[in-house]
């Protein structure tokens, strides 16, 4: 009936009304090659100068590539060209006067690890005289005395000798496909830093930081994703690689799974990547993270073992799972007996 009818359409005059198919394939077409691409799909690098971080031996190590994975929501590049309308003998000609880099906003989350005020504080330190004075005993009452009519002479404001920028670049990955889309901005200057409002009226406040930029100029890249070599920077550090259960529902094979290395056991699933990384970032005298909430999952799921059915005779029954925990009927089960009763963990 839809060829008919396709038919139909097309046959007489130009045509304005076809089916559905003809309009999918313009984004379905080549692996949805036309398809809009994804804003969710990000992630943020921030290329700092090593010598120019004050806190070399904590936010130091690890601050810069972590400050990237916690980027709420990034602003990509706009422009804005001033243009002059000149009259030739009243024929009217634009011309180009101006390209102008427009300011960029960038929100982080608040973490608990510091990770995103450091950038700041190590950003303030860096520029700003101001901010050593908070660093020594009793260095913001001497710093900020009645210095008139002394022989004290303080730096302050930009007196901080420094002439290296900060950041070389802030790269903007957009992922889609297996691709990368690259924007970089060059030699950024943090025109503007806003820490977030605290209101006990709003007990679902999560708290952000916003960073504003301004910037020299944009250069953009586009490539094939490759993990660890492009775009650089692009690893998985904090990926959670435990593989889950292969079964469709935990049973107790999922023991025999796991050590086969086919489904995690409870050694691969609680000893987190993270407490021996060197590479994760956690500020002094803090703990270091447990299991996360997907680790505690697949637990959770492996815990569960299958009851495989009533026993013959009459004892209780109790099926060990795959992390040593046991399913207690709590009945006692005769031959040709069955019966669905609750069930409950103990170990």
């Amino acid at each position: 009936m839809s060829s008919y009818l396709n038919n139909f359409l097309g046959r007489y005059g130009p045509t304005m009304f076809k089916s559905y198919e003809h309009a999918t394939r313009l984004y379905v077409d080549d692996k949805y090659a036309r398809s809009p691409k994804l804003g969710f799909i990000y992630f943020v690098v921030f290329n700092i100068r090593n010598s120019t971080i004050p806190d070399q031996d904590n936010w130091g190590k690890a601050g810069p590539k972590d400050v990237g994975l916690l980027v709420n929501k990034i602003d990509m590049p706009k422009f804005k060209i001033t243009t002059e309308t000149q009259n030739q003998y009243n024929r009217k000609t634009v011309t180009q006067t101006k390209l102008e880099y427009q300011p960029v906003s960038i929100t982080f989350h608040d973490d608990n690890s510091e990770i995103t005020n450091g950038l700041w504080k190590n950003y303030y330190k860096y520029y700003y005289a101001d901010s050593l004075y908070g660093d020594r005993a009793n260095g913001v009452r001497d710093g900020f005395n009645d210095t008139k009519y002394t022989l004290v002479d303080n730096a302050y404001g930009l007196s901080n000798n420094q002439k290296l920028p900060f950041f070389d670049s802030i790269d903007m990955y957009v992922l889609h496909q297996g691709q990368f889309t690259e924007m970089s901005l060059i030699n950024p200057l943090v025109t503007s830093w806003d820490h977030d409002s605290l209101d006990q009226s709003q007990s679902n406040n999560i708290l952000k930081n916003k960073m504003t930029v301004s910037y020299e100029n944009v250069v953009y890249k586009q490539g094939k994703i490759v993990k660890e070599t492009n775009p650089p920077g692009f690893a998985a550090h904090y990926y959670d690689s435990i593989s889950g259960p292969v079964v469709v529902g935990a049973n107790s094979a999922n023991a025999e799974l796991a050590s086969q290395g086919l489904a995690p056991g409870e050694t691969e699933i609680f000893n987190s990547n993270n407490r021996n990384n060197p590479n994760y970032f956690v500020p002094n005298n803090q703990p270091n993270p447990g299991p996360s909430q997907s680790q505690l999952d697949k637990a959770a799921t492996l815990a569960q073992a299958t009851y495989t059915g009533p026993a013959s005779g009459n004892k209780s029954n109790s099926t060990p799972g795959p992390l040593g925990f046991k399913i207690n009927t709590g009945v006692q089960l005769t031959a040709n007996q069955t019966q669905a009763t609750p069930v409950k963990l103990t170990t």
